[in-house]
């Protein structure tokens, strides 16, 4: 198997790049909608639902977008680690495009509803304490305008998230496609990311396995098929930058 280091190196510096990309529109995008749903108090005396509406469209449109950029990237970089055998181009771009469009399937409405309707439950609770409070529509228009102060945390801790998990689904499944295809037997192995930011049940599985692409990693307690598991706890899978290496099984 290639060198960890290495892996985990090419790993990150993929994931950061895609991660600001995505933390970008996630932002300009909720930035958009605050204003216009202060804009909207102001004439209305509330925020009407094609406001929200269209966020949660806008929102869809860059997860899925995203995932497009995303699993194509971390599925051809787990490829590259199987060294007795290749896909040819076309059949290597015709995984990408499968595994993709499984993923938006499963998770682009669901994520970018779960997003969205955070969002747009911060303006309704700025405006509720505003009302709450007393103050006048001008006021509480500022307290609406003021939610997108939570925006940069807000939008790293998505991105981080939603990039890890996709990432990881194209990796563990571009291998299993490569399997199948290809005839060849993988082993996997999780590679966390080894500093003072990295959560102890995290830090635990350096030098846990390699295992069959078919068993599950033990994770403080939980069952795990990889790092971003959308199976596992929130604690297990919010900012994680874990990684996966492969090896050829020799047996």
């Amino acid at each position: 198997m290639a060198d960890r280091r290495l892996i985990l190196r090419a790993w990150l510096r993929a994931m950061r790049g895609l991660e600001y990309q995505l933390r970008g529109e996630q932002t300009r995008a909720r930035n958009a909608m605050i204003q216009m749903a202060a804009s909207e108090y102001l004439k209305l005396g509330h925020p009407p639902a094609h406001v929200f509406i269209a966020h949660r469209v806008r929102v869809r449109g860059i997860i899925t977008e995203h995932y497009k950029r995303t699993i194509p990237v971390f599925a051809a970089m787990a490829l590259s680690q199987i060294k007795s055998r290749r896909f040819d181009r076309k059949q290597a771009q015709n995984t990408f495009d499968s595994l993709t469009q499984d993923w938006i399937s499963r998770e682009a409405l669901r994520k970018s509803t779960m997003i969205a309707d955070t969002d747009r439950d911060d303006v309704l609770n700025a405006l509720s304490d505003g009302m709450a409070e007393g103050l006048g529509a001008e006021e509480i228009a500022r307290n609406i305008r003021k939610v997108s102060e939570l925006t940069p945390f807000r939008a790293a801790t998505v991105a981080r998230t939603e990039t890890h998990a996709a990432a990881a689904f194209g990796s563990v499944e571009g291998v299993r496609q490569a399997e199948r295809d290809l005839g060849v037997k993988m082993l996997k192995e999780w590679l966390p990311t080894l500093d003072d930011r990295t959560r102890p049940d995290h830090a635990a599985m350096s030098g846990y396995g390699p295992i069959p692409m078919d068993e599950r990693f033990e994770v403080g307690g939980s069952s795990m098929d990889r790092p971003g598991d959308p199976s596992a706890p929130p604690e297990q899978l919010v900012n994680c930058r874990c990684a996966l290496a492969y090896t050829e099984a020799t047996d």
